[in-house]
């Protein structure tokens, strides 16, 4: 098949909200298509690793002498439509005219394995040749799917769930089996699709594989009314998810994004191999502190997680650990369908026979997650609020009579979180937001008080409404103090309460902090600027380390 029937895919499921309509679309692509195409178009559906060809900005830059368009009017026409590869493709319309249109028909391994990849070795003037024939050779209504390709920038309202579903249906066979299937390493290949799509079930071909994890839901009040001897409770982690495999003796530790990570963290695999039998474990990697016993900053773990290879210097200076908190397979016996009791269970049973048995020491590198009994809710919700003390994020509340279901399904577990960190902060800067939010200023900027100069110290997004958008938006516009390209510094007058995980100290930002996962929770309109917070007082929040 070729570019053209993807391209026509994509905007049918693109214009599509009923998720049975979206499973029909792609069945019929599916059973239309050869296996080789299709497995690319899982490939980029599902955004299994997509190679960016070409950055977003130089693909601008180079349109814009390939067409001599002004790069002002291109970003302006950016501010209003929030998507490069849509900007481009909409200037195209009106650039390009009766073509022969030669690369139509290019089938996605021919254009993904051949044609693009020598966009990464060409010197600027012969990309520009390279994207002017790619353009001017295909129907303008493919223009915006080889952008978003070119720049790796492929998305579309299709999870991998989305895929499961349809592929299950499509063969008739369990969502679970090919949700397996699917997890890891996805290499586009005629072979690989039809592992996919095999009625044979071979447990073989999925020895290296992680099972789909199981995903705890937000703290639902209603539970409460439940006897708390029902459930399990755990401290909640602030580390990476990864389940750790030992099977037929070869180690994989897999990321709950579908990663295979045992590169970054050598040790473990190390450590794990003197156990003698074969497991399935789910848990959490943490840097540890082995004096205190207590976890560091996940900032220090990605500093692991970007190098696949440490040395024994950074292994020494971030040590990691790896606690271990449910038994989905030992010995090559699926543990799923047993309730969390039993598993627990087992668990304990084999973590302390691994331990005593094993010629190495692991107690430092692998541990298991502790259980806490609170004797009511109110002393649960007591261990919640200081959760912070044990370095944790809150709880984790798991139905003892639970199995381990793949998603995030109710009524099994739920992260029960300890109340964010909270500043208020001064409106500094704006800049325009993207997608559906093309044309509005969605993306700000937040400043705290030193010394009477207002230092910015976080950005944020998310938690404002529509309507208190659009009326920041217009205040914005009529408050701007300065323009630099997209972003737009404004008047210091407007104050916000901002929310946020975790505080730690950082050299890379002029406030000297960096925190995770800020958001707005309130516009402060009762409140002058001057009683915003101040430097001091976010260095308060900083734990010691």
């Amino acid at each position: 098949m070729s570019l053209k029937k993807f391209s026509e895919l994509y905007l049918d499921l693109d214009s599509c909200n009923s998720t049975n309509k979206k499973i029909e679309i792609l069945n019929n692509y599916f059973s239309s298509n050869e296996d080789l195409e299709n497995a690319w178009t899982i490939y980029l559906l599902t955004g299994k690793k997509n190679k960016r060809f070409i950055s977003g900005s130089l693909l601008k830059t180079l349109f814009s002498e390939i067409y001599e368009y002004p790069l002002w009017l291109i970003d302006s026409c950016y501010l209003k439509v929030g998507d490069s590869s849509e900007v481009i493709s909409l200037l195209l319309r009106n650039k390009i005219i009766g073509r022969n249109y030669k690369y139509q028909n290019i089938s996605l391994n021919e254009l993904l394995n051949k044609f693009l990849p020598d966009l990464y070795i060409l010197k600027e003037e012969d990309k520009k040749l390279r994207l002017k024939e790619i353009w001017e050779n295909i129907p303008k209504e493919n223009h915006l799917v080889i952008n978003k390709i070119l720049t790796g920038t492929f998305r579309v309202g299709v999870s991998i769930g989305l895929i499961t579903k349809s592929i299950a249906k499509l063969i008739n066979l369990e969502e679970a089996i090919i949700s397996h299937r699917l997890m890891g390493d996805f290499i586009p290949s005629p072979e690989t699709y039809q592992l996919l799509i095999s009625k044979k079930i071979n447990p073989s071909e999925l020895n290296y594989k992680p099972y789909p994890f199981l995903l705890a839901n937000t703290f639902d009040k209603k539970i409460i009314d439940k006897s708390i001897n029902d459930f399990q409770f755990e401290w909640k982690w602030d580390g990476i998810r990864i389940q750790l495999i030992k099977r037929d003796g070869k180690i994989s530790i897999w990321s709950r994004g579908q990663e295979l990570v045992n590169k970054s963290f050598p040790e473990l695999v190390e450590k794990i191999v003197f156990i003698k039998d074969d497991f399935v474990v789910d848990g959490e990697l943490l840097v540890w502190n082995s004096i205190e016993d207590l976890p560091m900053n996940f900032s220090l773990l990605q500093k692991r997680l970007n190098r696949k290879e440490p040395s024994r210097k950074i292994q020494k200076s971030f040590p990691i650990t790896f606690i271990a908190y449910d038994l989905l397979e030992i010995d090559g016996e699926d543990q799923r369908e047993f309730n969390l009791k039993n598993r627990r269970i087992n668990l304990e049973n084999n973590f302390y026979k691994w331990l005593n048995e094993s010629e190495e020491d692991l107690s430092n590198i692998f541990k298991i997650s502790k259980l806490i009994y609170p004797k009511n809710w109110k002393e649960a919700e007591m261990f919640k609020n200081n959760s912070r003390d044990n370095g944790t994020e809150g709880l984790v509340i798991k139905n003892k009579n639970s199995n381990y279901s793949p998603g995030r399904k109710k009524g099994l577990w739920w992260k029960y979180k300890v109340d964010p960190m909270q500043l208020d902060a001064v409106l500094i800067y704006a800049k325009g937001g993207t997608g559906i939010r093309a044309g509005l200023y969605t993306d700000y900027s937040f400043g705290l008080w030193k010394d009477g100069e207002l230092i910015k110290f976080a950005s944020a997004y998310s938690g404002l409404n529509n309507t208190e958008i659009k009326e920041l938006d217009k205040w914005i516009r009529q408050n701007t103090i300065e323009r630099f390209g997209p972003v737009r510094s404004v008047k210091p007058k407007m104050v916000f309460e901002i929310s946020f995980e975790n505080i730690q100290r950082s050299k890379r930002h002029k406030s000297g902090i960096a925190v995770r996962f800020p958001r707005i929770t309130k516009w402060r309109k009762d409140k002058f600027i001057q009683d915003a917070d101040t430097l001091e007082n976010a260095q308060k929040l900083i734990l010691s380390e």
